[in-house]
C-alpha cells in the first residue's frame, strides 16, 4: 500500500514558524514543524497493520490453535513526550486436545503501550518502538488476572508486531517538489532541488494532539538582500498580467470553499469563510486602485498565505477527518488528493516566511496542480465564472439568492440606437490618477460599453430603461420614483433579515445616502448615444448602487445587477443588511469609551464596509475615535446629513 503520499501532506499542519537566524549567511539550515495529526496516524497505521479481518491485527499461537489474540481500534495520544497507544484487545485461551479446545477462556479489555517514534533518514520511513506495555481491564483499570502464562506467552509476538509497523514518508516528500518548483522563477529551480534534496528528519515530539517532527533543510540564502526600489505604476500589459493571476486566484479560493459544500460546518466557520473571500476581493479591488502596487506576484502570494491561515484550521478539520474516515472503509479515489493539497500549501507558506530568499510567484499552473488535489477531474481548469452561484451562497452562510420579479425583455429592442439623446460625458466624483487612468483605458478596451453588448440573461426593453434616465430637468420626478423603489426594497429586506426596530429608521436612511454617494440615484447613462448601466470608472462596479462585480460573483446574479434597477436596490439593501447583522452589531458589543457607535456612527460603519469590506469596520472606528475620517467618511457622511435633514434639493449637484 502507498501511504507514502499521505503521509508528508497530513504531517504539515498549523503552520508552525520557520526559524531563522537574524542575519543570513551563504547558507542555512531551517526548521519548520511537520505535524501527524493523531486521527490521520490512526488512518495510516490501521491500513498499514491492522490488516486482518474487520481491521484487526491478529495473533495466534502456531502451536495451539485455541489461543489467540486480536487487536483492534488503536486510538493514539501523547503523553510525557511518548506516543500512547491503547488498543482493544480480545484473548481467547484453552488446552488444545485432539481438534478441541478444553478449558476455554476469554478477556476482553485493553493494551495500553508507549512507543517512541523515530524516522529512519536512509528511507524516510516512520517507526513507532514500544517502550513500555499494560493490560487495562474493561474499566481501564490495569489487570493483572492474565499476567501470568497466558499473557508471556503473547508479548512478545505483539510488541515484535507493534513495533514492526512502518510508514513510508519518502515518496510523499518527491510529490511536493512539482508545485514547489510553479511557484518560484525557473531561475530558482536548482536552489529549490538543492533545497528538497537536503530534507532531512530532525527531532519528533509527542505532543497531546500531534505528533510533531522537525523537518532540517538546508537553504541557500543571499548574503546581502537589497531594498527593491519603489514599485511604478503598472504599463497596461502588467495590469493585464496582473487582473489575469489575481482571477486565477480567486477562482481557485472559491473552488477550495467548495470543497466543504457537503461538511457540517458551523455557522461561525461559514462566516469565516464569508470573511476570508470578502476580504481577499475587496483587496484585490484596492490594489488595482492602488497609486503604487505591489507585483502580481507578491500580491498573489501574500494573499495566498494570509487566506491559509485562516481556512486552514476549518480544511483540516473537515476535510481531513472526512478522508480518513473514508479511509477506514474503502478509501476514496480522491483521499490522497486532500492530504496532498494541506502539504503543498502548509510547504508554500513555510517557504515564504524565508522572506527575500526566494522569489515566490504562485503561477497559473501552480493553481490548477493546487486544485486539482482537491477534485477527483484531474483535467480540471480554474474558470473565472460570473454566474450565481447558490450552492456558494449557502456555503458562506447566506440565504437563498434574491427573488427576481421582472420579466426578461426582447434583445432585439436594445439593438436600436437612441438618435435623438446627446451624447452625456459621465465625470468620477473622485479625480483618477495615472494609474487609474490606464486601467480606465485597459477596461475600455476590454469590456463593452454598448447596452446590447450583454451575451445573454436579463435585459430591458429602451423604453424600460429611459425611464430611468434623470437629468437635471427631471429630478424630482426621479427621486420620487427611485425612493419609491428603496423604500420598498428595504422593507421587504427586513421582512426576511430582520433587525432590531430601533435601527429600523436609520438603516433606511444609510440605504438612501448609499445610492445617492454610489451613483446620485442613477442606474443607466447616455454613453456614446448608446444607452448602457452606469459604470464605475474601473468597470469594476455597476448600478445604482455600484455592485461591485468582481467582490460579489457568484453571490448575486451580475447580469441582472447591470439591467435590473430593482435587483440592484435590493443587492445593494442585502449587502448592508449583511454587514450590520453579520459585523457592525456584533462587534459593537465589545466598543467602549469614545469608540461606542451611535445610530449615525453605525450608518458611516456600514458604509465604510459597503466600501471596503468586513475589515473596513475597525478601520472605521478608529479613524472616528481619533477624529481622523477619510475623505470618503466624510462624502457619506454629508449625503447621510442631507438625508436625515430632508435636503434632497442638493441632488442637483449631481447633474
Amino acid at each position: 500500500m502507498k501511504n507514502a503520499f499521505s503521509f508528508f501532506t497530513i504531517m504539515v499542519l498549523m503552520f508552525g514558524g520557520v526559524l531563522l537566524a537574524p542575519k543570513p549567511a551563504c547558507g542555512e539550515t531551517i526548521t519548520f514543524p511537520m505535524q501527524l495529526d493523531y486521527h490521520f496516524l490512526k488512518t495510516l497505521v490501521i491500513q498499514s497493520a491492522f490488516i486482518d479481518p474487520g481491521q484487526t491485527m491478529i495473533i495466534s499461537d502456531p502451536a495451539n490453535d485455541c489461543q489467540r489474540i486480536s487487536l483492534s481500534n488503536p486510538r493514539f495520544a501523547g503523553e510525557n513526550n511518548l506516543l500512547r497507544v491503547e488498543v482493544a484487545v480480545h484473548l481467547n485461551g484453552g488446552a488444545l486436545m485432539g481438534s478441541n479446545c478444553l478449558f476455554p477462556i476469554e478477556w476482553d479489555g485493553y493494551l495500553l503501550v508507549h512507543m517512541k517514534p523515530g524516522i529512519n533518514p536512509d528511507n524516510w520511513q516512520l517507526s513507532l518502538n514500544p517502550v513500555k506495555s499494560v493490560l487495562l481491564d474493561r474499566n481501564h483499570r490495569p489487570d493483572t488476572s492474565l499476567m501470568g502464562d497466558l499473557w508471556d506467552l503473547f508479548k512478545a509476538p505483539v510488541m515484535a508486531r507493534m513495533g514492526n509497523i512502518r510508514i513510508e514518508v519518502n515518496e510523499s516528500i518527491a510529490q511536493v517538489k512539482p508545485f514547489l518548483l510553479c511557484a518560484v522563477p525557473e531561475t530558482d529551480h536548482p536552489r529549490v532541488n538543492a533545497m528538497l534534496e537536503s530534507l532531512r528528519p530532525g527531532e519528533i515530539v509527542s505532543d497531546a494532539e500531534v505528533l510533531k517532527i522537525q523537518i532540517l533543510m538546508d537553504v541557500e540564502t543571499v548574503s546581502d538582500v537589497s531594498v527593491p526600489p519603489a514599485p511604478a505604476a503598472l504599463t497596461p500589459d502588467e495590469i493585464d498580467a496582473f487582473i489575469e493571476i489575481c482571477e486565477t486566484w480567486d477562482s481557485f479560493l472559491v473552488q477550495t470553499l467548495m470543497s466543504l459544500t457537503d461538511m457540517p460546518l458551523t455557522v461561525e466557520e461559514r462566516e469565516t469563510l464569508l470573511t476570508v473571500l470578502l476580504d481577499a476581493r475587496y483587496r484585490f479591488v484596492a490594489e488595482l486602485e492602488a497609486e503604487a502596487p505591489a507585483s502580481s506576484g507578491d500580491f498573489v502570494r501574500e494573499q495566498f498565505v494570509d487566506v491559509w491561515e485562516r481556512l486552514s484550521p476549518i480544511l483540516k478539520k473537515h476535510l481531513a477527518k472526512d478522508m480518513s474516515n473514508q479511509m477506514l472503509g474503502q478509501p476514496a479515489s480522491n483521499s490522497w488528493g486532500f492530504l496532498a493539497f494541506f502539504a503543498a500549501s502548509d510547504a508554500l507558506a513555510a517557504l515564504d516566511k524565508l522572506g527575500p530568499v526566494f522569489n515566490i510567484e504562485i503561477s497559473e499552473n501552480g493553481f490548477i496542480r493546487l486544485a486539482r488535489m482537491l477534485s477527483e477531474n484531474k483535467t480540471l481548469a480554474l474558470q473565472y465564472s460570473q454566474l450565481l452561484d447558490p450552492d456558494l451562497r449557502k456555503l458562506l452562510g447566506m440565504a437563498p439568492p434574491l427573488e427576481i420579479t421582472a420579466p426578461d425583455f426582447n434583445k432585439e429592442l436594445l439593438e436600436q440606437e437612441i438618435r435623438e439623446m446627446e451624447p452625456e460625458t459621465e465625470s468620477s466624483p473622485i479625480s483618477m490618477n495615472t494609474r487609474q487612468l490606464i486601467m480606465a483605458g485597459l477596461y475600455n478596451a476590454l469590456m463593452p460599453q454598448e447596452c446590447w453588448a450583454a451575451k445573454s440573461g436579463f435585459h430591458p426593453s429602451l423604453k424600460e430603461m429611459r425611464a430611468w434616465l434623470v437629468t437635471r430637468d427631471n429630478v424630482e420626478s426621479h427621486l420620487i420614483k427611485t425612493k419609491t423603489l428603496l423604500e420598498a426594497a428595504t422593507q421587504k429586506n427586513l421582512k426576511k433579515n430582520s433587525i432590531p426596530g430601533n435601527y429600523h429608521q436609520m438603516f433606511q436612511k444609510a440605504v438612501y445616502a448609499t445610492a445617492w454617494q454610489e451613483s446620485c440615484f442613477r442606474q443607466f447613462i447616455v454613453d456614446k448615444k448608446k444607452l448602457t448601466y452606469i459604470r464605475s470608472y474601473n468597470k469594476s462596479s455597476v448600478g445604482m448602487m455600484q455592485i461591485n462585480e468582481r467582490v460579489w460573483r457568484g453571490i448575486y446574479n451580475i447580469e441582472r445587477v447591470r439591467w435590473d434597477i430593482a435587483y440592484n436596490a435590493a443587492v445593494g439593501i442585502d449587502i448592508l443588511n449583511l454587514y450590520l447583522k453579520k459585523y457592525a452589531l456584533p462587534k459593537m458589543k465589545s466598543l467602549k469609551g469614545n469608540e461606542a457607535l451611535d445610530n449615525d456612527g453605525v450608518a458611516c460603519s456600514l458604509y465604510a464596509m459597503y466600501n471596503a469590506g468586513p475589515g473596513g469596520f475597525s478601520r472605521y472606528v478608529k479613524r472616528r475615535s481619533t477624529r481622523k475620517p477619510s475623505k470618503i467618511d466624510d462624502h457619506f457622511k454629508g449625503k447621510y446629513t442631507w438625508v436625515k435633514s430632508g435636503q434632497w434639493d442638493r441632488l442637483k449637484d449631481c447633474f
